[in-house]
């Protein structure tokens, strides 16, 4: 009965180690999923020309060659507190997901003007507005000297000013950040003919990508228009015509002229040195089809280099998990030893009854 009674209590203060080591390295996120719901502590409106097109909420107008005009933006800082914003024009680019990106400034030599050519001022602007006020932002608007086909597609991203990032890495969970864009959209015609879009690819390749294996597509929109509503189905083989993957994407929109690199990801999975094809077809709204097929060679410095920073999305695992193993471990061991020692007790009993 003692000895029934000291195994119970050496368990009752394993487990709570236990529980209390798992509460720890599993901490609620609760809080910060909730600060994310906040509504937003700004908001911004374009002020729309006479001549916008009707029934939408960005900018949308025919230009002629050289025309000028001023675009206005409002800026209304919700907060009580006087809040900084910063203000960044863009020509739309497509990103490695092949999505139309006003993150990105797209300088391909194939538009018709670049952005300092357009806008003015071309760089981030800081904008301070007061708590419960809003601020008026003008921007020199000039469409391209020459007459172009097709349509320019921009826009101006709206965020809180964030003075630096390396305070944030002392943040725990995810911390989202509201910003908006307010596209701006320009041609010579406003009744354009649809011709047929041109895409091309160029090399695929090996790399990682937010520190996953990944393939990477050069491709190009050489069409004054977007290209939307794109599908993706390749497969990738290796020299013996073995299968290795094959992927699926979705929902792509090329903005006009732009040139990008589209990634697929390898779910983890890491090639060894050799020569893969990558082959497949993609489809876009209009009924249009492009075939293609890119060999490449992964080296062995590719392989060497993905291995060595390629990151672990498995659960990853603290000293507070370390701890637990150890806890198991030693009572393992210390009921085995009490086990033992009773066993021995009771065989000396038996030999002297």
């Amino acid at each position: 009965m003692k000895l029934q009674s000291k195994w119970a209590a050496f368990l009752v203060v394993a487990l709570l180690t236990m529980i209390e080591g798992f509460s720890l390295s599993n901490p609620t996120i609760g809080a910060q999923a909730d600060s994310n719901q906040k509504p937003a502590s700004f908001t911004v409106a374009p002020e729309l020309p006479a001549d916008n097109v009707k029934r939408t909420n960005y900018f949308d107008f025919k230009v002629t060659p050289g025309q000028k005009r001023v675009l206005v933006l409002t800026v209304t800082n919700n907060a009580n507190r006087t809040n900084t914003f910063d203000i960044t024009p863009r020509i739309a680019a497509t990103n490695t997901n092949g999505i139309l990106d006003y993150g990105t400034n797209n300088t391909n030599a194939a538009l018709p003007a670049q952005l300092k050519q357009i806008i003015s001022p071309n760089k981030t602007k800081t904008v301070k507005v007061l708590g419960k006020h809003t601020v008026k932002v003008a921007y020199n608007f000039t469409a391209p000297a020459k007459p172009f086909k097709g349509l320019m597609l921009g826009g101006f991203t709206v965020a809180e000013h964030h003075v630096s990032r390396s305070s944030s890495k002392k943040a725990t969970g995810v911390v989202a950040h509201v910003q908006y864009v307010i596209g701006l959209e320009f041609y010579n015609q406003a009744q354009r003919t649809q011709s047929a879009p041109t895409v091309k690819f160029y090399r695929a390749g090996y790399r990682l990508a937010q520190a996953r294996p990944t393939l990477t597509l050069g491709m190009s929109n050489q069409t004054p228009e977007l290209v939307g509503q794109g599908k993706l189905h390749a497969t990738l083989t290796n020299d013996k015509q073995e299968k290795i993957m094959h992927f699926n994407k979705e929902q792509m929109t090329f903005a006009p002229q732009s040139q990008f690199k589209l990634n697929m990801d390898l779910q983890n999975k890491q090639l060894a040195a050799g020569r893969y094809t990558l082959a497949g077809t993609l489809t876009a709204k209009g009924g249009y089809s492009w075939n293609f097929q890119k060999t490449f060679t992964v080296t062995n410095a590719q392989v060497r280099d993905v291995k060595k920073n390629a990151a672990n999305f498995g659960p990853r695992k603290t000293w507070k998990d370390y701890l637990m193993y150890i806890i198991v471990g030693l009572a393992i061991l210390v009921l085995l030893y009490e086990f033992y020692k009773w066993l021995k007790k009771r065989r000396q009993a038996k030999k002297s009854a």
